[in-house]
């Protein structure tokens, strides 16, 4: 119990302990200006990024997580029902991004 308690102290003080030094040393380091090679800069540093790429890497990152919670638990936990939960959570996942094609939100061609 004592090693669950030790976890939770270090987990809510490490955060605590960076965000805490963040704060007091950001307005040492940083400035609200662009900073370029000793210049100021002349154009905006700051682009765009299209919101059909931010979707596609979001499913992207959710069905790479997929893959990789689906790869290691079979061998922690084979039991019947657990096979009927992934066949379940499979289906599930591939109906998803059927949809996502039909919609065109994995298609560039606007």
């Amino acid at each position: 119990m004592w090693i669950m308690i030790m976890y939770l102290c270090i987990s809510l003080l490490v955060p605590l302990i960076m965000g805490l030094l963040s704060f007091l040393m950001a307005s040492k380091f940083m400035s609200a200006d662009t900073f370029e090679c000793g210049f100021d800069s002349f154009n905006v540093s700051v682009f765009p990024v299209s919101l059909r790429f931010f979707i596609f890497c979001i499913i992207f990152l959710i069905l790479d997580l997929e893959l990789i919670i689906m790869s290691v638990t079979p061998f922690v936990m084979w039991s019947t029902g657990f096979i009927i939960n992934i066949v379940l959570f499979l289906f599930l996942v591939t109906v998803s991004m059927i949809m996502e094609w039909l919609f065109g939100s994995l298609s560039w061609a606007e």
